[in-house]
């Protein structure tokens, strides 16, 4: 297959990475194991490494992949396989790791077909138009030095300093939605260009934290989440997202609320670090309960302004407690005194950075 396609003199969509995943499983299908050298010369690819840093993989993890690539690949070892899928299916949680690489196994045929599909000009050109949907005209501009690498393990992405690191498998279950929608949504935190503020204070540190990120995830989720959730139903087991995306939102919600209650009442000396933060959104990028919020501002009339304001994570709470006043489904709403430590944190943190 042809490594890349280029877009143009700068911009590439690289799937030698893919390829190399493809290379690296045939001899287990043999039967061979997987050496230990092989396993680290994959993982030195420069887009592996640069995921698998990101991602913060440790030696104990990439063994246990590893090995599950045996488990998966390997003839002799079917039966294991068999018992681990069929657990899976009753409760994805069970055998993840299995899971993810046992969708590359499953649908190898059509992932290489797809691979050959992502190299044409109409795929990269679907990927911005989804892109400037949620961003204001100001913002609508390709970033031709960016470049696109697809993987062949795990099922997740990440963007930013100049690269986007896809995970095929992702590309493929959600691209089968709309096309382009995965891409679109990477393609967005790109070129959103959050601001970067400066000089925050320690105490404040965890709640900037969270604003940002909610916002930076919620809205690049409308573009390709909303195709998610509405056919929630038709996706494999372990590739649903409305449980990760809704699991207890409204109740995260109340949580940053009392938060900023708490920071407000004690002068900011009662607060929460961004540990904290993550740990309360489960680790989860801020998609929960940043979806939750985007979803209830778009559905009660705030598209136009939420996409005007896409750099400003501020005005992302002021809106969500706008469009959560006018839902009919009542969702929880930020106390008036903690839209006033809002409106503080703004003045302080705006004009300095």
């Amino acid at each position: 297959m042809t490594f890349c396609f280029s877009v143009s003199n700068a911009q590439k969509i690289n799937t030698a990475p893919l390829d190399a995943y493809w290379k690296l499983i045939e001899p287990l299908k043999r039967g061979d194991s997987l050496s230990h050298q092989d396993w680290k010369d994959f993982l030195q690819i420069e887009p592996n490494k640069i995921y698998v840093e990101n991602q913060g993989f440790d030696s104990l993890y990439l063994e246990r992949l590893r090995k599950t690539l045996q488990i998966v690949y390997m003839p002799k070892n079917d039966s294991i396989l068999q018992i681990r899928i069929a657990a899976n299916d009753k409760d994805p949680s069970s055998y993840w790791m299995t899971f993810k690489v046992y969708m590359y196994k499953k649908y190898e045929d059509e992932l290489k077909k797809y691979q050959v599909k992502v190299l044409s000009p109409v795929y990269i050109k679907n990927i911005y138009k989804n892109a400037f949907k949620w961003l204001p005209k100001r913002l609508q501009l390709k970033d031709t030095t960016v470049n696109f690498h697809f993987l062949g393990i795990e099922n997740d992405a990440i963007a930013g300093e100049g690269i986007i690191v896809a995970t095929m498998w992702q590309i493929y279950i959600q691209d089968k939605l709309k096309p382009g929608i995965f891409g679109g949504h990477e393609m967005h935190h790109v070129l959103r260009k959050g601001i970067i503020f400066k000089n925050i204070s320690e105490n404040e540190k965890g709640i900037m934290y969270i604003l940002n990120v909610i916002q930076n995830e919620g809205t690049a989720d409308m573009i390709d989440k909303v195709y998610n959730v509405a056919h929630d139903d038709e996706l494999p087991v372990g590739s649903k997202f409305k449980d990760f995306l809704l699991y207890q939102a409204d109740s995260i919600v109340q949580q940053i609320d009392s938060s900023l209650l708490n920071l407000a009442k004690s002068n900011g000396t009662i607060f929460l670090k961004e540990k904290d933060y993550r740990n309360l959104i489960r680790w989860t990028s801020g998609h929960c309960p940043g979806y939750y919020m985007a979803d209830i501002i778009v559905r009660n009339g705030y598209r136009k302004e939420l996409i005007k304001t896409v750099q400003n994570p501020f005005s992302f709470i002021y809106l969500y407690n706008k469009a959560a006043v006018k839902d009919s489904k009542n969702p929880p709403k930020f106390a008036k005194e903690s839209i006033e430590y809002v409106k503080l944190l703004e003045r302080r943190y705006r004009t300095n950075r």
